[in-house]
């Protein structure tokens, strides 16, 4: 499937860019229920604040697809009103310029959308729970997505609906040639062949997190996590091996989640964007590793050109069954049963 060339705006409607079943009360920093972790970045509050989870896949499709790559604009216009902040500051971290709340007849503010912005519904994308075509009387948008076009994978509309665009994958999957331009050259400097694996890196959000980012009322920023990986990562330390986590975040949680895992804080990368190949690369040379030495888990596009290149140089990687169709995709790639953020590392590490 193709995406039309003139397209003009993506609306984002009712049930898609978070759930309003699935507000949250959280009352400390680190929360415990089960056998989740979740961990805020700071907090600013006390008391039990309400929150919201968002997906970060949706998010970075919003964002960096969307937005950075085809230069298509959102808007989000919901008939909700409940912790309308926590939505808006939402909104502006996904670089979304409008956010309209608290607007009951959808249909017709959408068409009122679209004259001010000089389009016709045509030239549209609509994520929508609720909405049909035969709610727009005359003229249907181009597409008119529902979490039920994906029976599999409801909960990450958009991502999901920009993985069927897949003859357009090359073009909308920015960090897919990552491989290709950074220089792969790293000096061998173990000379003996690795007898077994001995260090593990992790992605953070949908492999140890559950591919969510929870907004609260006061300003902090939660990710869940299994207290099964805890353990586990726990165990491989203690064996005398090492993990490393790498982040496309700069923030707080990262460093939380290794210090309850007895991870080295300088063995924690944040900020790291499409820069994993490169970090993977440094650690290589800082620790004296060899790449057939390394273990990866990583389920999104911009760990893709870390999965090529490991599996390339006889390392080993792994996804959990939430990856994007491109990373299950690759040849010779471990595929786990187990979520990200429900014991996605638990399983590789028993595996490994």
């Amino acid at each position: 499937m193709l995406l039309p060339q003139n397209l003009k705006w993506v609306i984002i409607g009712d049930g898609i860019l978070w759930d309003p079943q699935a507000i949250l009360t959280l009352p400390n920093d680190a929360y415990f229920t089960g056998n989740a972790l979740f961990l805020c970045d700071a907090k600013t509050s006390s008391w039990p604040v309400q929150a919201i989870p968002f997906s970060i896949y949706d998010g970075f499709a919003i964002k960096n697809i969307l937005a950075h790559t085809l230069k298509i604009p959102s808007a989000l216009i919901t008939q909700f009103s409940d912790l309308h902040g926590i939505v808006q500051r939402r909104c502006r971290d996904l670089q979304i310029p409008f956010c309209y709340t608290e607007v009951p007849h959808r249909c017709s503010f959408i068409r009122q959308f679209g004259h001010e912005h000089h389009c016709t519904i045509r030239d549209m994308i609509i994520f929508d729970r609720n909405l049909t075509p035969y709610n727009f009387s005359k003229a249907s948008p181009s597409f008119l997505v529902s979490p039920h076009t994906f029976p599999g994978n409801p909960q990450h509309c958009i991502r999901s609906f920009i993985n069927t665009c897949t003859d357009r994958n090359s073009q909308v999957l920015p960090y897919a040639y990552e491989a290709r331009t950074f220089d792969l050259s790293c000096p061998k400097r173990v000379q003996t062949a690795a007898q077994e694996i001995r260090t593990l890196i992790c992605d953070i959000d949908g492999t140890c997190t559950d591919g969510f980012k929870i907004y609260a009322e006061d300003g902090s920023q939660w990710k869940r996590f299994s207290m099964v990986d805890v353990q586990a990562l726990k165990n491989w330390r203690n064996s005398g091996r090492n993990v490393f986590v790498i982040s496309g975040e700069n923030n707080l949680i990262p460093q939380k989640f290794a210090q309850y895992c007895d991870i080295p804080p300088q063995n924690v990368y944040g900020n790291a964007g499409d820069q994993k190949l490169a970090i993977l690369a440094q650690i290589c040379q800082e620790h004296q590793f060899q790449y057939s030495e390394i273990a990866y888990i990583g389920d999104d596009v911009n760990d893709l050109a870390v999965i090529e290149h490991l599996i390339a140089e006889n390392g080993t990687a792994a996804c959990p069954p939430n990856a994007m169709p491109l990373i299950k995709g690759m040849p010779n790639i471990r595929q786990l049963n187990t979520p990200g953020g429900y014991g996605a590392i638990a399983e590789f590490l028993d595996l490994l």
